[in-house]
C-alpha cells in the first residue's frame, strides 16, 4: 500500500514540476518564434477569428506553428513517461561517476588473465612435477621390505 503511494506521489511530483518546466519552454519558444503566447487568451481568440472566418494555411511558417501546436500536447505526454522512467539516483551521481571515469580510467595498467587449458590437464601436469621431485627411497629400506614381504608369504605359504 505504501509502495503505491509513493509511486503515485513521485508520478505526482514529476508531472508538476514536468508541466511546469515544459510551460517555460514552450512559451518561450512560441513567443521567440511566433509571437504567440500559449497562455493569453487573447492569442487564442485571434486565432480561432482568423480560423472562423475562412483563414487558411498558406506558408510553410503557418503549416510549422499547426504542427507545433498540435505536437505540445504529445511532447508534454512523452516527456512526462520518459521523466518517469529516468532513474534519478544515477542522474544525481552523474558528476561524480564522470569525474570517477575521467580520474580512474587515464592508461591505467590492464591486468590481463589467460584462461587455463583444463583443470585436469593441471591436475596432471602438477602430479608429474610432484613425482619427479619425491626423494628415491633408500636401499636399505627396500632390501628390509623385501625381506619381510618373502617371511609372510613363506609363513602363508604353510597353511
Amino acid at each position: 500500500m505504501i509502495k503505491k503511494f509513493l509511486r503515485t506521489l513521485k508520478i505526482l511530483t514529476i508531472g508538476v514540476l514536468w508541466s511546469y518546466i515544459f510551460v517555460v519552454l514552450a512559451r518561450f519558444l512560441m513567443l521567440k518564434l511566433w509571437n504567440f503566447d500559449l497562455l493569453n487568451p487573447q492569442d487564442w481568440d485571434t486565432i480561432a477569428r482568423y480560423w472562423n472566418n475562412g483563414g487558411s494555411i498558406k506558408i510553410a511558417k503557418d503549416y510549422i506553428f499547426s504542427i507545433n501546436i498540435i505536437l505540445l500536447p504529445f511532447l508534454w505526454i512523452y516527456g512526462w513517461k520518459k521523466l518517469d522512467q529516468t532513474n534519478f539516483l544515477n542522474l544525481l551521481l552523474w558528476p561524480l561517476n564522470l569525474y570517477n571515469h575521467w580520474r580512474y580510467n587515464q592508461e591505467m595498467p590492464r591486468i590481463i588473465l589467460k584462461k587455463s587449458k583444463n583443470s585436469y590437464d593441471n591436475l596432471a601436469a602438477t602430479k608429474q612435477k610432484l613425482d619427479s621431485i619425491k626423494p628415491q627411497k633408500p636401499t636399505e629400506v627396500k632390501t628390509i621390505r623385501e625381506e619381510i614381504q618373502k617371511k609372510i608369504e613363506s609363513q602363508t605359504s604353510k597353511y
